[in-house]
Parts: C-alpha cells; structure tokens; sequence
C-alpha cells in the first residue's frame, strides 16, 4: 500500500528525530530468509527488542537511504533498530542486544548491516561489533583487574612486616 507524501516526510522527520542521538542502529532484512517471519514471530521478535528498550519499525528503503547517506542501496523489507533513549548507549550496545535476541530468529530475519557514528558497517562487522564489550563491562573489567592487583600489593605489603617477625622469632630461638 503506498502512503503519501506528507506521511513520508512524518517518517523521515521522526526517523531523524529519534537517530540524532544514537551511535549505532542496525538494519534488519527479511529478504532471502529461509521462512518467512510471520505475524506470531514478527509481533514476538518486536516485544522482545522493545522490552529490552530498543525500536523498531519497517521504514521505506528509500527514506533509510535518504537518512543514512552512508547505507548501501537496500532492497527488500528493511527493519531499522535503535535505543528508545540512546543518549546514554556505547556504539555495541544495539547490535548486541538485536543479535541475542535474533539467535532465535535467525531463519526468518537477519542483518542487514549498521550505521555506527555515521559510518556504515557490513553484516560480518555489526556482527564482530555485537561480540565486543561494552563500555560498562569494560570498565567493570578494569575495575576487577585493579581491585586484583590492589589486593595483591596489599598482601604482599603486609607479608614483608609477617616475615621480618618469624625471622626475628626463629632466631631468638636458636638464641636460647
């Protein structure tokens, strides 16, 4: 069904509304798949991505292409996926909640790509993109790795006192 051009320009204005904030969005495709998502998967898949707070919606190739000037020339149905609130996301954060939510999915809708900082990224990079850690597991790494080597320091601290004592109590009693 064709929809109007007032309608389109609501589209593209709400589009670039919402995507002005993201670092990353990723592009979903249906095309090509092995079955096709029906109305019970596709209403499930949505719930899932907007419980886990990201949108999506189907949007007219040509109104992603006009917004993501970087994107290739999409054919085919194409879901876009974006944080609800981005403002706060890292650039992995949406490409991996999508591809772990996808897992089950994966015959009916696959990536299509992203656009990460304006820049576009193929499938096998939004996909390497979703293995990496995000900002706060990074920082909850760093943080494990410096409270490791602190605790490390402050036993071996501690120890060099330890020692001196026992050395001190063994020769007192090799004095007696």
């Amino acid at each position: 069904m064709a929809i109007t051009r007032i309608k389109k320009e609501a589209i593209f204005a709400e589009l670039n509304t919402d995507i002005a904030s993201q670092k990353a969005v990723v592009l979903l495709t249906t095309k090509d798949s092995k079955d096709s998502l029906n109305a019970v998967s596709n209403t499930s898949f949505r719930r899932q991505l907007r419980n886990a707070g990201v949108k999506v919606q189907v949007i007219k190739n040509t109104l992603i292409n006009k917004a993501f000037e970087s994107a290739p020339q999409l054919d085919g149905p194409t879901y876009v996926s974006y944080l609800v609130d981005g403002s706060d996301s890292d650039e992995v954060t949406v490409p991996k909640i999508v591809s772990g939510i996808m897992k089950e999915y994966s015959d009916s809708i696959s990536i299509l790509g992203s656009v990460v900082n304006g820049e576009f990224y193929d499938k096998a990079q939004t996909i390497q993109l979703s293995k990496t850690s995000t900002k706060e597991e990074s920082l909850a790494k760093i943080a494990g790795a410096i409270n490791s080597i602190t605790a490390k320091i402050a036993i071996s601290v501690k120890e060099i006192p330890a020692s001196v004592a026992r050395g001190v109590n063994a020769h007192s009693k090799t004095l007696s």
